[in-house]
């Protein structure tokens, strides 16, 4: 009997620990199965924001209310105000320091098709104070400048010089023409730009 006993021992023994290997072996095929990895990465995107005059351009694409007129003083003309002889500038500033991309930027000025001035020509212009650049075409021209991703110059002035012209040998206006322009005239410019991003 003591025999038996010690066999059914040794059965229960060995069955004992073949199903605690039994259930290792199960739960480790099990892990595998389950096993598994997550991650989440956020991706910082380039900024595109554009300033033009203190103004952002992608809020309030429309930035007429921060071009101010500047007229060279004379004796003979009101200040502020334009008339035959007058010379004067306006300013843009383009402040690009929140763009992370290379841009093309594109400058275009033309006479408003309001305008009914036809001696109102642009001379010139400088960018950031730099030497006068005169224009050929008076009427309309465009600035296309490449804005590389290691510039280190973000913000750029342009200043444009206008000009009633009355030169006897180029104007397009006579006095009688100049003087109804006085009562009902409109001396208007447009100003176009673009920013395109630089795809290569």
């Amino acid at each position: 009997m003591l025999k038996l006993l010690q066999k059914r021992s040794y059965k229960l023994l060995l069955a004992c620990i073949s199903l605690i290997f039994l259930l290792n072996m199960i739960q480790e095929t099990y892990a595998k199965y389950i096993s598994s990895a997550d991650a989440s990465s956020n991706l910082t995107i380039a900024k595109w924001a554009f300033t033009v005059n203190e103004q952002d351009v992608l809020a309030n694409n429309d930035f007429s209310n921060t071009i101010v007129p500047t007229f060279e003083t004379n004796e003979h003309i009101k200040d502020g105000v334009i008339a035959p002889t007058s010379v004067g500038y306006f300013e843009i500033t383009i402040d690009s320091s929140d763009v992370g991309v290379a841009f093309d930027e594109v400058i275009t000025l033309t006479k408003n098709d309001t305008n009914t001035v036809s001696d109102l020509i642009f001379t010139g212009y400088k960018k950031n104070n730099g030497e006068l650049i005169e224009i050929a075409d008076q009427n309309t021209f465009s600035i296309n400048t490449t804005h590389l991703l290691d510039e280190t110059q973000k913000i750029n002035t342009y200043r444009f010089y206008i000009k009633w012209n009355d030169d006897e040998l180029t104007q397009n206006m006579n006095n009688a023409s100049d003087t109804q322009a006085s009562v009902d005239g409109v001396a208007s410019v447009n100003i176009n730009l673009q920013f395109i991003q630089k795809a290569n």
